[in-house]
């Protein structure tokens, strides 16, 4: 922003640990958190005032996210924001530099496209709601498959945008509309289900992308509409969070989550991609 002043962003992805989980009978009123360990997900930004060559003064605001990724219930998901200032001091280097509002360019930056596949999978718990009943949870967990082929194009070293075809199996689809019909309401240890249609477990959708890139990680953000899809579960708008980890120029590891109406939380996206026209 100036000689002396930076708008700066810092990021964290993770895991966490210790939490008192929901039990029936030891936990009862925690009806928020359904594990004991949690993915941890932060965000913050920072104005960074350079006092000397060793020294900043930082403050800024950041959001902070914790999940199960829907693999346990319950998963509402805690949210928190902070606000934070602090002093940072640089030791050992009496010289570091300023930082400079015009930074030099070592090279022109040529605008190209790359083709990102990845194969995707994970579990998830499902809760439905059945007729004249309260919401219960179905027994056992559910598989979740997918495959995405997204083109970027490279507007900068910095930003990439594009679209993305997004297919995916979910076990658990519409499966709250295929209640077996000698189910007696609010007897959920007899509740048995008829498996749906792969038509009903399928969806296939188109999304646009938006990418932050940086050395080793890649932020992707993606919000898109399913267009082939049967029954409420899968006919909607979805959006997605990932993370990227380069492994190679080509290679990378994929750890995404899938929302559902900007709200209802689906499952984890776990896999590995691959790029095609890396450079």
């Amino acid at each position: 922003m100036t000689q002396k002043l930076s708008f700066d962003y810092e990021w964290n992805f993770g895991a966490s640990f210790g939490w008192k989980k929901y039990d029936e009978e030891k936990n009862p009123h925690n009806k928020v958190v359904g594990s004991k360990a949690n993915a941890y997900i932060h965000l913050g930004f920072l104005l960074n005032w350079q006092l000397s060559s060793n020294t900043n003064l930082r403050g800024g605001v950041g959001l902070t996210h914790f999940s199960n990724g829907n693999t346990s219930y319950p998963n509402a998901g805690v949210n928190t924001m902070e606000a934070s200032i602090g002093v940072a001091r640089f030791f050992g280097n009496k010289e570091r530099s300023t930082y400079s509002p015009y930074p030099s360019r070592k090279h022109v930056f040529n605008s190209y496209i790359n083709y990102d596949l990845i194969l995707y999978g994970s579990t998830r718990k499902k809760g439905i709601y059945p007729e004249d009943s309260n919401s219960m949870l179905v027994p056992g967990s559910f598989a979740v498959v997918g495959l995405n082929f997204n083109p970027l194009y490279n507007f900068s070293e910095y930003f990439r945008a594009g679209a993305s075809l997004d297919l995916q199996y979910d076990e658990s689809a519409n499966i709250g509309k295929h209640i077996a019909n000698d189910y007696m309401p609010g007897d959920p240890e007899d509740l048995k289900f008829y498996r749906p249609s792969f038509r009903e477990q399928f969806s296939a959708g188109l999304s646009l992308r938006a990418e932050i890139v940086m050395p080793i990680f890649l932020i992707n953000l993606g919000i898109g509409k399913n267009f082939l899809c049967k029954g409420s579960d899968t006919d909607s708008f979805y959006q997605t969070f990932v993370l990227k980890t380069n492994i190679t120029d080509n290679v990378f590891l994929h750890a995404g989550y899938q929302l559902y109406r900007f709200k209802d939380p689906n499952s984890l996206m776990l896999g590995l991609g691959y790029r095609f026209n890396a450079k």
